[in-house]
């Protein structure tokens, strides 16, 4: 029986040299890395186990990863994700899509929920935009409009509720829900100003 050599100490992923058992600190993913080399990768804060985020085996403080891989919208608590230069590009043909979309169903007459051109007997008109009357629903609830529930299209921002019109259907209830304004707050708002 031969000799043969130990086992190969595992790698520190951070500046891959050997790590042996005495000067390891177990990070994520039981990866051994040197004591010396936890530490934030932008910012080059120290990190304990309680502190530590990992991302493709490179160490990050909570600030610093939120930063760069959980992108918020300013005063909301959304989850982006990585957002990659093909993503933006898609988000970019979406909303050229959407504009012209838009621009056509105005200009041509043309329903925005099916993209099938509208003629007067079958149409409804909201706020110069014609949709089908089997097409008039409220996004939020599905309902259609009667006589007490009129239909009105949402803001572009949510933070401006006079802003640019989406072409999204929305029943007086919902449309008080969400943009927490009421349709008649709204028309007395045009009037006095």
């Amino acid at each position: 029986m031969g000799w043969t050599a130990p086992p190969a100490s595992p790698q520190c992923p951070a500046c891959k040299t050997s790590v042996f058992p005495a000067e390891s600190f177990m990070a994520a993913d039981r990866k051994p890395f040197h004591k010396k080399c936890v530490k934030c990768k932008t910012c080059s804060k120290v990190l304990t186990s309680a502190t530590l985020n990992e991302h493709l085996t490179q160490l990050y403080c909570k600030a610093c990863y939120d930063n760069i891989f959980m992108p918020q919208k300013p005063g909301g608590d959304e989850y982006g994700g990585i957002v990659t230069p093909e993503d933006l590009k898609r988000k970019e043909e979406e909303e050229r899509k959407r504009l012209e979309k838009a621009k056509r169903a105005k200009s041509e007459r043309r329903c925005p929920s099916c993209d099938i051109k509208t003629y007067t007997e079958d149409s409804v008109p909201v706020s110069d935009v014609f949709y089908h009357k089997a097409c008039l629903k409220c996004v939020e609830c599905e309902k259609g409009p009667d006589a007490d529930t009129p239909m009105m299209l949402g803001p572009q921002d949510n933070d401006d509720v006079f802003a640019d019109e989406v072409l999204e259907l929305y029943c007086k209830f919902c449309f008080a829900k969400k943009y927490k304004l009421s349709a008649l707050n709204i028309s007395e708002s045009v009037t006095i100003l």
